[in-house]
């Protein structure tokens, strides 16, 4: 039997349901050792055993904030940063109990939304290296709703026109955290989605005015996600972070994973896109998202073009871009 043209590129939610289950109790283990015994605080064990029994009570997804909390734990411990593991095990602790929750939540990235130590795991998960996510102050009441109603419109188009698409969107994101710059001279933070802070995705609030660029940008947040989870294993790219290359997406050269992750996610833009026109979505919108389609489809050319003069690929990441490229092989810039 021929093999999906595509295969690791579009939408499979039972595969992806799948992976996901296997990375729960990951993340438990990874938790009870390093809280119940690497962590040397007797009279903190039973607060420990008790959050852990409520986060993984019922095998769910757990929140994206005990993503961001195991992280900042684990990073402080292979650092061997003894205040800092101390504290992040103390956040670990103090994070909200886990309530069961139904559909997407859309949320500032504030103390009132999320409590203090929650806001504080997550802002340091999405803190990047280049200074765009370091100064992040969540929108007003106002700015949120209606930033919420144009992701949740943008959702529903994706569940009409793509339900593959949003069946997979749903496993893959859970909570998106609202924020803007402080610094108003910042102007390239549009999204960010990061392993450490897994279920969630950030959106820059400044930015959510535009439908069609409300649903690319849900795309290609989440992509990165699944692309996250394709490579939960196994590497993709063997080039060292060190060996910078030239990106359409960055004005300075950046390291070649990121431009194996930019190629992967503007294909999946561009599948979704069409997925969606195609299935009957038209009007000015769809003109538009035809239009910012035709924008992904030249960033995944570009980044393409670089993958292959330069990445050394594992065979998984020659498995991931060959599906792109079968996926784009009819799609031109």
């Amino acid at each position: 039997m021929e093999r999906d043209v595509a295969a690791t590129l579009l939408p499979n939610a039972e595969e992806l349901r799948e992976t996901i289950n296997r990375l729960i109790p990951r993340l438990e283990t990874s938790l009870r050792h390093l809280l119940l015994e690497v962590w040397d605080n007797k009279d903190n064990k039973a607060r420990a055993e008790k959050k852990l029994a409520d986060i993984f009570a019922n095998r769910g997804l757990p929140d994206s904030c005990v993503f961001a909390a195991h992280d900042a734990i684990l990073n402080a411990a292979l650092s061997q940063d003894e205040p800092g593991f101390e504290r992040a095990c103390l956040l670990f602790l103090q994070l909200p109990d886990q309530a069961p929750q139904a559909g997407l939540r859309v949320l500032g990235l504030s103390d009132d939304a999320l409590s203090p130590p929650a806001s504080e795991v997550l802002r340091r998960a999405y803190r990047d290296d280049t200074g765009l996510t370091d100064d992040l102050v969540a929108p007003g009441s106002g700015q949120t709703d209606q930033a919420k109603a144009m992701i949740n419109r943008a959702r529903e188009i994706m569940q009409e026109f793509a339900p593959d698409w949003a069946r997979e969107f749903d496993l893959l994101v859970s909570q998106i955290y609202l924020a803007t710059n402080r610094d108003p001279k910042k102007s390239g933070f549009g999204g960010a989605t990061v392993f450490a802070a897994f279920g969630s995705i950030l959106m820059n609030a400044d930015k959510i005015d535009d439908l069609p660029a409300t649903l690319m940008t849900l795309v290609h947040e989440s992509s990165h996600a699944k692309l996250f989870l394709h490579h939960l294993d196994d590497p993709v790219i063997l080039n060292d972070d060190s060996e910078l290359y030239s990106s359409p997406l960055r004005s300075t050269p950046r390291p070649m994973e990121g431009i194996f992750h930019a190629a992967w996610v503007s294909a999946r833009m561009v599948q979704a896109a069409r997925c969606i026109i195609d299935s009957g979505y038209c009007g000015a919108e769809a003109d538009e998202l035809h239009r910012q389609s035709s924008q992904a489809a030249t960033v995944y050319h570009d980044c393409a073009t670089e993958i292959q003069r330069h990445a050394r690929l594992t065979p998984l990441g020659q498995q991931l871009f060959d599906d792109a490229q079968r996926a784009m092989s009819d799609v031109r810039s």
